[in-house]
């Protein structure tokens, strides 16, 4: 049997490529937008099931090599958390692979890696396949620059106390002196002074953490794509 799915997989690679250059620009706007408080979850979702489905095309391709009776009628890629796991996972869904198919696929195993990218895009990939979308939480760099127009400019934290705003003879704080801390969010301060100038905050960087865990989503999905891109390397030069 010959394996013939690396084009559809290399398909799959180059689309979820394009998917995380999208994360990639959600992640970059929001240092300058504290609006944007999650990343796309359906793009997400869709990055992680074409990564899912190049694991299982892999899979479905080292089952015709080896051509064993014992084949399951649904293949999966198998993986586990520890060794023992994963020889079950590996003998249910590729029985009597070859030992060098074997290897380079122990090679990616956490117990064998020290890596457990491959446990939580599994994980992650049921989740929100068969769950729901999952959740994420915004967090930000400790560090960060707040402008008021051309009046404020505070970097890092401490607070900023300014009295009487006064542009062309208008008072333009009636509600009272304007505060401005690392933590006040934008919005609040807009909404306090009422000015008609940028008020704008950007961050060192900001991380979208999936819900329940502290997996970053372009981390999780960056990692994935370039393991699995040397996986399918590996496996169709073998």
């Amino acid at each position: 049997m010959v394996l013939n799915r690396q084009s559809d997989i290399n398909e799959l690679l180059a689309e979820s490529f394009e998917l995380l250059q999208q994360i990639e620009e959600g992640y970059a706007g929001a240092k300058n937008n504290e609006e944007i408080i999650q990343i796309a979850k359906p793009k997400v979702k869709s990055c992680l099931e074409h990564l899912r489905s190049c694991l299982d095309y892999i899979a479905t391709d080292l089952s015709g090599i080896t051509n064993s009776s014992k084949t399951p009628r649904d293949i999966h890629f198998p993986y586990g958390k520890d060794r023992k796991i994963f020889i079950k996972s590996l003998n249910r869904n590729l029985p009597d692979l070859s030992s060098n198919y074997q290897e380079i696929i122990e090679n990616i195993q956490p117990h064998t890696s020290g890596d457990k990218w491959l446990l939580h895009l599994c994980k992650t990939v049921n989740f929100n396949k068969h769950t729901e979308l999952q959740q994420q939480d915004r967090v930000n760099s400790d560090k960060s620059t707040t402008t008021v127009g051309n009046l404020v400019r505070m970097e890092g934290g401490g607070n900023l106390t300014i009295g009487n705003i006064y542009i062309n003879g208008e008072h333009k704080n009636p509600k009272g002196p304007l505060v401005v801390t690392k933590d006040k969010p934008i919005k609040d301060i807009v909404d306090e002074t009422g000015l008609d100038i940028p008020i704008e905050r950007k961050y060192e960087w900001v991380r979208f953490v999936l819900k329940g865990t502290a997996l970053d989503v372009r981390e999780l999905l960056s990692v994935s794509h370039s393991k699995i891109t040397n996986l399918v390397s590996e496996i169709y030069s073998a």
